[in-house]
């Protein structure tokens, strides 16, 4: 019941920060005025990363954890695919995905550093302490929940929006986890 609950939390939420979405002058995509911001974690080779580092870049922003069962590989995949269509075009050299994991016990930097590279997407992989990685998913507006489990049996129960920041680090379109390849592609080539 209290999974249910926060789940429908999650949407209340995403349906009032999409509400927040001002139109930006000479764009098709509006600025979401309530969601994201700078934030500091620890990449996949045990560096601090700052997200404003990416300055000048487009970003493809996404929340998860790499035991996941189902979802998350699949969108990792997904997204990995639209960066190679990007790639083939020549765009993906101001385009930079980004995966944060809810799961720091088990994704280390080292177990990022070994994992992503599987999707062929240049992906940052970001870990960091249990209050570093709430507070970074509060400013997006992300929700998860960590399940019961035995030992290191246990999975998560989240929200799996897609962030799509501009050039400025500003939010500019979230995406369902199944979202469409092409039209990825088609929205991070209007910001570049």
């Amino acid at each position: 019941m209290k999974t249910k609950i926060r789940i429908g939390l999650a949407l209340l939420l995403a349906a009032l920060t999409l509400a927040g979405c001002g139109d930006e002058p000479g764009s098709d995509l509006p600025v979401n005025t309530r969601l994201g911001g700078d934030f500091t974690l620890t990449d996949h080779n045990g560096e601090p990363f700052r997200l404003s580092s990416l300055e000048d870049r487009v970003v493809i922003l996404f929340f998860g954890y790499t035991h996941c069962p189902d979802i998350c590989p699949a969108v990792l995949a997904r997204v990995a695919q639209a960066y190679r269509n990007l790639d083939e075009q020549g765009d993906a050299g101001p385009v930079q995905p980004v995966f944060i994991t809810f799961d720091p016990e088990r994704d280390t930097p080292a177990h990022l550093r070994e994992y992503l590279p599987w999707f062929k997407a240049d992906i940052i992989g970001l870990t960091g302490s249990v209050a570093e990685i709430e507070a970074v998913a509060e400013q997006y507006g992300v929700v998860f929940l960590k399940t019961d489990g035995q030992d290191e049996a246990y999975d998560f129960t989240h929200s799996d929006y897609i962030y799509l920041l501009d050039r400025q680090g500003r939010v500019r379109k979230l995406y369902p986890a199944d979202f469409d390849i092409d039209e990825v592609v088609h929205d991070v080539q209007s910001l570049l």
